[in-house]
């Protein structure tokens, strides 16, 4: 606009120069004044045309000023209608829970919005479809297993409880209950106290519906129980700066000594050994401790190692025997296929155990090896081979080869089938054929250590 009034302002001081210089020298003649009239109304369309332009887009401002405001408008009640939403969500939920009082019920709501917890029911039912004749012992033809009702909430930034109530045997307990807290400790050091799973070797962690077969491994049935070992403790971990990219990881935990278990399941006592012993019965302090590492040789390759130990007397006097059993686990995960989901697996692990003093020194040690194949998103296939010596009596050995069958059909619903061959030196073998279903409801959290 500016330069429109510029060029108009020159164009009249040409006429007012050339119209003085007409005045002092010859009149201008008609055929210039015709042209210069001409240029006139071609100024003027044109500067109609700009102004016309111009409203247009004046009028095209003001228009997306009024969308804008009206946008900003319906924001503001779809966020406010979700803010009202969701406040009488918490409340009809507190109201129908019947934690709610007239009067505090916001109050309440913040409350219990802060410790609602994740709960998660799993159901692990085994069917033995084998031959009678060829079990080798007493099995339930039908037998739900264990049923697992598991807590998880977050305390705060910084500490996590967990309790899971289990159901073995017609016997229900609290199998554990634990507090974590995060970095409580210098160098990043977390705590863990309570009742818990000892962290020893790649399994022990490991609730029983979680496991890669149905069943334990044997070096694990034989050292540390049919369930695993559980007890009371203390426990701290952290981790250590490696050269390579990931860093070590370690953990020291010390327990009470009274190991959880839901009955009398001992495997070797089923053939009257009546002294046998091993960690269950421990009645001083034992200790753990354990080592990890990863590294990556390529995007399709994992190498996963660890080391473990544990120690304790079998009664709380020093004259009595010590027990040692330390443990060496490696697995490895190999996926060079184009489909993500399709990886090869090998993991082994080996456990050592000593004993010193009370005229009981003698050494054993176990082993146990499997390979697995996803060859589908939903379905794997693999098979175990096992070798144990018995503490105290390295002279009985066993030996088993498994099959196993396993289809995901989602995350809480899970299908295995597994053959097992069992060959023990000190009775007759057995065949097993067995049929397992997990189920779980609610959104089941796999606890550090489970991812096995």
């Amino acid at each position: 606009m500016k330069r429109i009034v510029v060029y108009c302002a020159g164009v009249c001081l040409v006429l007012a120069a050339g119209f003085s210089t007409a005045g002092a020298a010859d009149a201008v003649s008609r055929a210039e004044m015709d042209a210069l009239r001409k240029d006139m109304q071609e100024m003027k369309a044109l500067v109609g045309e700009l102004k016309d332009i111009i409203q247009q887009q004046q009028g095209v401002i003001s228009g997306l000023k009024r969308d804008v405001h009206e946008a900003e408008g319906v924001i503001a009640d779809l966020q406010k209608d979700v803010h009202e939403a969701d406040i009488l969500a918490d409340h009809d939920e507190a109201v129908a829970d019947g934690h709610v009082a007239d009067g505090d019920e916001h109050a309440l709501d913040d409350l219990l919005g802060s410790i609602k917890p994740r709960v998660s029911l799993t159901g692990d039912f085994l069917a033995n479809v084998g031959d009678d004749t060829n079990m080798g012992h007493e099995t339930d033809r039908f037998d739900l297993r264990g049923v697992d009702l598991t807590f998880i909430g977050e305390i705060d930034d910084r500490a996590k409880a967990v309790f899971n109530f289990s159901y073995h045997d017609d016997d229900v307990s609290l199998e554990e209950g634990y507090l974590d807290v995060w970095d409580i400790l210098p160098y990043k050091t977390d705590v863990r106290l309570g009742r818990f799973r000892a962290n020893f070797g790649l399994f022990n962690t490991v609730h029983p519906h979680a496991l890669p077969q149905v069943d334990y491994p044997a070096i694990y049935r034989a050292y540390l129980g049919h369930e695993g070992y559980i007890d009371e403790g203390i426990g701290i971990s952290g981790e250590l700066a490696s050269p390579w990219r990931n860093p070590f990881s370690w953990s020291l935990q010390v327990f009470s000594g009274k190991r959880h278990e839901h009955g009398d399941d001992d495997e070797h006592d089923e053939h009257g050994e009546g002294d046998y012993k091993r960690l269950r019965d421990f009645d001083d302090t034992p200790f753990v401790a354990r080592l990890t590492h990863r590294f990556d040789p390529s995007e399709d390759l994992s190498v996963d190692w660890g080391l473990s130990g544990l120690t304790g007397r079998f009664e709380d006097d020093d004259d009595t025997p010590r027990y040692y059993l330390e443990g060496l686990d490696l697995t490895v995960n190999w996926s060079p296929f184009e489909e993500r989901h399709r990886r090869i697996r090998w993991q082994s692990e080996a456990f050592f155990s000593q004993i010193d003093g009370g005229g009981q020194d003698e050494d054993a040690w176990g082993l146990y090896s499997f390979v697995d194949y996803r060859f589908a998103e939903k379905w794997s296939v693999g098979t175990r081979y096992d070798y144990v010596q018995l503490p105290f009596e390295r002279s009985d050995h066993l030996r088993e080869y498994s099959a196993y069958l396993t289809h995901q059909y989602t995350p809480n619903n899970q299908l295995r089938l597994q053959v097992k061959e069992s060959q023990p030196d000190y009775g007759s073998n057995a065949t097993e054929v067995m049929l397992q279903w997990i189920f779980t409801l609610g959104r089941h959290e796999h606890l550090k250590g489970e991812e096995h």
